[in-house]
């Protein structure tokens, strides 16, 4: 059942903490969505060893709700057909509540950054179940992604007592209902560039000829001074490459005028947006052998690769950042049914299994120079399970 938004307001803050054996070193951490019907973020700091930390759950003040697949059951795992339904700066956690169609705002203890604490009151979209936020800390602009039956792109400004009101919703004409039925034909990511001066937003087509799903690149239109508050342009560029057509999660290549972008039809493509006219055009695609659905992708800085997982095999695909051939594939034999969102931090990459009923949540952590997992992560004892999405890395 859909609560009201009025009612996600008076959830209380409850944290959670689950036992672990070095002490924490508080300068980096990773967040994760609960996505259950009390909402949470959970946030896990990193050690200075790169292992995982004592973990608390803090709820958002909104509800979480699964998308349906299309023979009616729940989603989960990939419960809301996205990436990034969580994002961070310095100061700040944003999480999408899909539930009641709002978006929370946590600020965390410096001195210990697993604790969160809510910042105003969640902000009421103007658009059905957001499953994908972006924030620009350039011009303080967080802008969310619904997919519902209002499915589109929605912005407010933020600052230290809260997030604003969000503007009109740039649309996306879906037929979706709400929540949506996937994961075809749904909004997947919204992420600002590097320099953040334009904002992409990936939508999936539904496999048919004249629904291929596309690219938008929205441009970001910031003041002549510092006062005045950017906005997001109302209006769109829209791209559908040749030989694409499930466009998910994304991963900023730097430097570069290039994107990679997973397709579950297939595997993942590099594309190439013109600064002047913002189309896109494909500069190279990859068919990965043995995959089931390559929704999600991370950066290394370390390795100048991305890191590519789908949720159905449990395994890490490294791709070169130019041309997308495969570098390498790691299978995992932890038990998880298949990984989501992923951060890679340094030299270790960090992936968030839901489970899916039967076995637990679980981040694992990957040593990319080893080659091997080095800790398997249950998230269990926070309440973590099949609904969890999104994963968003901070240091400090």
């Amino acid at each position: 059942m859909r609560l009201n938004p009025i009612f996600c307001f008076f959830f209380s803050v409850l944290a959670l903490t689950v036992d672990s054996h070095p002490a924490s070193y508080p300068s980096k951490a990773i967040y994760l969505l609960t996505n259950n019907a009390e909402n949470a973020i959970v946030g896990v700091p990193i050690h200075k060893n790169g292992l995982l930390g004592d973990a608390q759950a803090t709820l958002t003040g909104g509800t979480g709700e699964r998308a349906l697949l299309n023979d009616g059951q729940l989603a989960g795992p990939d419960s809301l057909f996205s990436q990034g339904a969580v994002a961070v700066t310095e100061e700040y956690i944003f999480a999408v509540n899909p539930g009641c169609n709002t978006l929370s705002m946590l600020r965390h203890d410096k001195t210990s950054l697993s604790k969160l604490t809510l910042v105003g009151e969640p902000a009421k979209i103007p658009g059905d179940f957001p499953n994908t936020v972006a924030v620009s800390v350039k011009g303080r602009l967080v802008c969310v992604g619904t997919t519902g039956t209002m499915a589109g792109v929605s912005c407010t400004t933020y600052d230290k007592h809260g997030l604003g009101s969000f503007d009109d919703l740039r649309p996306f004409e879906l037929g979706q209902s709400t929540p949506p039925v996937g994961p075809a034909n749904t909004v997947s990511q919204v992420l600002f560039s590097a320099d953040e001066s334009v904002l992409y937003a990936t939508v999936k087509g539904d496999g048919t000829a004249n629904n291929t799903g596309h690219l938008s690149v929205f441009p970001v239109l910031y003041g002549d001074s510092p006062e005045t508050p950017p906005t997001l342009s109302r209006e769109d560029t829209r791209s559908s490459p040749n030989g694409t057509g499930l466009l998910f999660g994304s991963a900023i290549i730097p430097s570069s005028d290039t994107i990679l972008v997973t397709d579950p039809g297939f595997g993942a493509a590099v594309l190439s947006v013109n600064r002047s006219t913002h189309e896109a055009g494909l500069v190279a695609k990859t068919i990965i052998p043995g995959q089931t659905a390559t929704c999600w992708a991370a950066y290394s800085a370390e390795t100048n690769s991305i890191f590519v997982t789908d949720v159905a095999v449990n395994r890490l695909v490294e791709l070169d950042a130019v041309d997308a051939r495969i570098l390498r594939i790691t299978s995992l034999f932890n038990h998880d049914p298949g990984l989501v969102d992923l951060v890679v931090v340094d030299r270790l990459v960090y992936a968030l299994s839901p489970g899916n009923g039967t076995t637990d949540a679980a981040i694992t952590v990957f040593d990319i120079e080893k080659n091997q997992q080095v800790q398997h992560y249950s998230l269990k004892a926070l309440g973590v399970g099949p609904a969890a999405m999104g994963m968003a890395y901070l240091e400090l």
